[in-house]
Formats: structure tokens, sequence, C-alpha cells
């Protein structure tokens, strides 16, 4: 039987923002035991993934860790020097981030690079051959083969590559594997076959892991207790089934109210109110205090302490005077989304007809020379006001068929119509008028966004291209667009570096909707975004489309985003249609196999997860009282 030292204990840590007096996160703990693993969920800027740097004995730069322990089978990293801290990664903790691509050497063999991780940290004799890195391989689900271990990481998929990331981590056998958003921005197929690949490792006996992540679909699968995070404190602590049924804390209940669900009908998401409190703000209590609606005085002065029992513990003055669970569903009553005026008779605002769309490939001889087809013979139409989804696996061809539509990609054949009007292939030919109506918000904010402009320069753009405004005005909407996309006006001064993930893909939105276009391109805009900011976006969205009859081409791999906002959905694979039908149509009676292939990959939360909806007679969405 394995002792509390065999795995992980995190004790009184905290972070500092270097020569500014406040902390990123501070009074954080937490046991990992061996072949189980831990969930770290919160809003974006909420210190998970500081919290994950500290357990590689890492500080990002500007930030410095002044206290605190991390053991890891009985070594506290923190204690050792730099020399000793870097022969100890990989041996002891191994790190597996969320974006591959930029962690892997373009221009190294993938199985060189898992190689190397073994030549620096295992024995001579243990790293003679290549057969450490084989075996990473094969527990990486990956063909343990030479001809694999050749490749290069542009050859691979981006669930191939997350898998070699895996493998890095595993090559020296750590105790402690440290995963930061490893499944973010991959389709729910190739998601489902690396969950399959991250759970077998909480069978491995010596090994335990940190989950990070924003998607508590996925997280209630994967992990054994959940520690839920804001404004750099742990909130709430309990085992996965407990935290997820039973929720204490009014900001974890907030959470999961957010969530969208594959296995339910459409209901409206309770996002929440107020902005995420940034260190330099925060209160002396509860960092919570100013978003939430339970709240008294003795709240934003005093920081409470753990309450609960065993596992299960949560910092909340008012723990045990909040009302129950099942009160709060029958108040909620499930939410219903905004009714959105039907414009099935009117003409199309935009119809797609035998589109073929793909990429000329070139090579040094002339018969190496061809096309790749990525949309092949594409066809539908969008109603003014509506919402399309466009679903698949990655490869299918569903951003090729975004970018066709927004002018970034000029197809091989076929037409695309707006207001029963031709549109040119590509945007540099369609007139300023069609530019501003047509726009598109993309998966990567930090390949959109200038790193070298503000956040207000960039949302002011398209004003300035578009509209004839004073620059009072300019700023004046500035403002009011970052406060419709839930930021803050201050905002407006900084630049992209400074802001989390989430953040710059709602300034990207921001800029999107600066336009006030008819038609929003998104390509995997909620990829990135916790499950708050998503359900706000997704209310954002909503309303649009009520107030300005804006219609949505919507591209995600995220299902139950898809049944919360989408009327109708198309399904990809290979560039061809597999199936189109209305929202709900789909979901309850699909007929391809390939879609129900995608809804049973999908997560979800289980029944009798919190919020507890049901159906009545009348098909609205109540409180079961489970």
């Amino acid at each position: 039987m394995s002792s509390r030292s065999d795995g992980l204990q995190v004790e009184n840590l905290r972070v500092d923002v270097a020569g500014a007096g406040f902390d990123v996160v501070a009074d954080v703990g937490f046991s990992v035991a061996p072949g189980t693993a831990l969930g770290i969920v919160g809003e974006s800027g909420s210190g998970k993934t500081t919290v994950a740097m500290a357990l590689l004995g890492f500080a990002r730069p500007g930030t410095t860790i002044v206290s605190g322990s991390v053991c890891i089978g009985g070594v506290d990293i923190l204690a050792l020097d730099e020399s000793k801290l870097r022969s100890t990664r990989g041996r002891l903790v191994s790190y597996v981030p969320q974006n591959p691509s930029r962690a892997l050497s373009p221009g190294m063999r993938v199985g060189r690079q898992i190689q190397e991780m073994a030549d620096e940290h295992l024995s001579r004799s243990a790293a003679k051959d290549d057969s450490a890195a084989l075996a990473a391989l094969t527990a990486a689900q990956l063909p343990p083969d030479r001809e694999t271990a050749r490749r290069y990481p542009h050859q691979l998929s981006g669930g191939q590559q997350q898998r070699v990331a895996i493998a890095m981590a595993l090559v020296c056998e750590p105790k402690l594997i440290v995963m930061d958003e490893p499944t973010t921005g991959l389709d729910v197929l190739t998601q489902k076959r690396l969950l399959g690949v991250i759970d077998g490792l909480r069978g491995r006996r010596d090994t335990c892991i940190v989950y990070i992540s924003h998607d508590l679909g996925v997280v209630r699968e994967l992990v054994d207790h959940v520690a839920v995070m804001y404004g750099g404190r742990i909130m709430e602590h309990a085992p996965v089934a407990e935290l997820f049924r039973s929720p204490r804390h009014p900001y974890t209940r907030r959470l999961l109210e957010a969530i969208p669900r594959v296995n339910r009908p459409a209901g409206r998401l309770r996002g929440i109110a107020g902005y995420p409190v940034e260190p330099r703000n925060r209160p002396p209590g509860c960092p919570f205090t100013s978003r939430c609606e339970y709240r008294v005085e003795r709240c934003g002065h005093e920081m409470p302490p753990g309450f609960g029992d065993g596992d299960h513990v949560t910092r909340c003055w008012r723990v045990s005077e909040l009302p129950s669970l099942d009160a709060v569903s029958a108040l909620l009553g499930g939410g219903t989304m905004l009714e959105i005026p039907s414009r099935a008779d009117s003409e199309p605002l935009l119809r797609v007809d035998e589109l073929v769309a793909g990429y000329r490939t070139r090579g040094r001889l002339a018969r190496k020379r061809g096309t790749k087809v990525a949309v092949d013979r594409v066809s539908f139409a969008l109603q003014p006001g509506q919402c399309l989804a466009v679903v698949g696996e990655s490869g299918s061809g569903k951003t090729t068929l975004a970018r066709c539509i927004a002018g970034l990609h000029d197809p091989f054949s076929g037409t695309i119509e707006y207001h029963g009007e031709t549109l040119p292939g590509l945007s540099r030919r369609r007139p300023a008028a069609m530019r501003r109506r047509i726009q598109i918000v993309f998966q990567d904010p930090d390949s959109s966004l200038n790193p070298s402009m503000t956040v207000g320069a960039i949302i002011r753009r398209p004003l300035v291209q578009f509209f004839d405004l004073e620059r009072s005005e300019q700023s004046r909407r500035v403002g009011e667009l970052l406060e419709r996309v839930h930021l803050s006006s201050s905002m407006a001064s900084r630049l992209p570096r400074d802001l989390s993930g989430g953040e710059k893909q709602r300034v990207a939105i921001a800029r999107a909707i600066a336009a006030e276009p008819e038609l929003l391109v998104c390509d995997e805009i909620t990829s990135a975004l916790d499950v708050a900011v998503q359900a706000s976006i997704l209310e954002l969205l909503e309303e649009l489309r009520v107030s300005t009859a804006m219609s949505m081409l919507f591209v995600t791999h995220d299902l139950a985003v898809v049944r919360t906002i989408a009327d109708s959905v198309l399904v990809m694979r290979e560039g061809a249609v597999r199936e189109l039908a209305q929202r709900e149509t789909l979901f309850t009676a699909p007929r391809d196999e390939y879609t129900k292939l995608l809804l049973a990959a999908a997560p979800d939360l289980h029944d009798g997860d919190y919020p507890r909806w049901g159906l009545d007679e009348s098909r609205e969405l109540v409180s079961t009282g489970a």
C-alpha cells in the first residue's frame, strides 16, 4: 500500500507578482495519491496554470514562488537548486502542454524528441537504444514502430501530436504528470481517443496526475477529485461525483449552471455577472464577493477557512445557510432560449451551391503536383437571423468552408450567393459594404490579434474602416464593445500579451461585431473559453441575433454548445456533407452512422448532476427535485 509520501503533497503554496506586493495564488494546498488524478478547474485568470507551473518548480516571467512546498515522492522540488531541479524535471515530474504544435520542435523527428528526454534523465543503460521511446509510444497509443518515430510533427494530426507530447512525459516514468488543457481544440472523436490514453495512466501504480481544464464535462469523466479555483484561491475541494452532484460553494454552483449539455433539450445558459477578480484588485476576504448573490459584509473583509468534513471542503462563510440545490433548480427552472423570430419563408441570406475547395500541392517533380480537395460539393442555405452549426472531425473541411464564405479562401468551383448576389471568391474582390456585412472570428486569437497594438486600437480598426466617426465616438464605442463581451473598458490600453486566452478571444469577438455584421462566421471561438465566459459569449451572440437579426455560421467540435445555440446542424466528414437537419431532430433521431458516432463520443455530465433538470409533459425544462 502506498504512503502519502509516494504521491504529491502541496502545502501553503504562494506565488507573488515580483516587486508588486500582491500574490497571484496563495494558501494553495492539496494531495494526490499514486494512481489517482486531481482536476483543477476555474475561469481564465483563476490561477490554474500558475499552480501547474509551480508544480514543476517554475514561475512565469514577472512572478516568483515565495513560500510553500511541493513534495513529489518525498522530494520537495521547491527546496532544490537550479541544477538539481533541471535533473528532477522529467524524472520526478513531467508536463503535457495545451498546444503541442508549439512545444514540439518542428525540425526534429518525434522519436528523437522522445529519446532525448530519456537520454537526459535516465541512466545510460536505460537510454542506450530507442526501446524507451518505443515503449512510451505504446503507452500513448501510437504505433510503436520506427516509421512513426521518424515522422516530423507537421506530418501528424493534432491528436497524434498531443499523444507524442504524452509519450515524452511518460518516457522517464515520472511520479507526477501535469496536464494543462491537453484536449482543448480537439474534435470529440480525437478527444475521446486521447482521454482513453490519459485514463489508462491513472492505473499506473506509481503515477499521479494533475489535470488542468476548463472543460468540466471532461473533468467529470477523468479525475478522482476536483479543486475549484477562483482569484488565486481554492474555493472548494471534493471527490468528483460529490462535487458535481452536491456543489456547496456559490461559485461552483454558478460554474455548473453555465455548462451546456449534449443529452438535454436546449436551455438558456446562466453566465456569471461581473468580471473575474484581478490579483491587484482582490479584496482581503473572499475573492468571489463582488459577484456572489449571497454575500454579506463579512465576506469582503475576512477570508473564510475551509468548512466541511472528510474530503469535501468549502471556503464560504455562508455554506450552511445557502438554499438547497433543489430549491435553486426549481427557481431557475432550467431557463429557456431567447425567442428568435423564424424567417424560414424568407429569401435565404446565404446560399452555397456545389462548393468545391481545397489546396494545390506542389512538388519538385511535375508529376507530384496536384490538388487536395477539402470541401467536396457542399450545398446549404442559411436564413436571416438563424444559426447553422458545422461539426465534424479535424480535417473534415469545416474551417476551409468557413474561410471560403468569409472570402479568405478561393474555391475551385461552385457558388456562394449573399442576398441573391454571387460573391467573388476572395474578399479583396468584394465591395467594402459586403466585407463589412460578413465578419469572421478565428479559433486562435494569438494568431489573429496584432501583438504590437493595444486592445483599443484593435477594436477601433473596423470603426475607422467602415464608419465615418469622430475620434471621441470611436473611443466610446470601443468601451461599449468591451463591456458587451464582458471585459472592463480599462483593458483598452493593454496589449494582447497582458490578457488570458479567454480574454483575447473576447477581444476578437468585439472586433468582429464592431463592424455590425449581418453574418458572423465563428471558427471554434469557444474552444479556448472557460464555461462561465462561454455562457456569457453564447448569451451575447443570442442577444445579437435577436436585436439585429444577425445570422451565424458556427464551426465547432463542441456538440453541447451546438445544442445550445444552433437552429440547424451540418455534419461534415472528409469534405462532404453527411447529414443536415434541424437541431433537435439531429440530436434525438440522427440518421447517419457518423453523426451517431460523434454524439456517442461527446463528453457530458451525468444524470443527477447539478443543476438537475427534467422534462414535463409540456416539454418545458423544470427541476426534477431529485
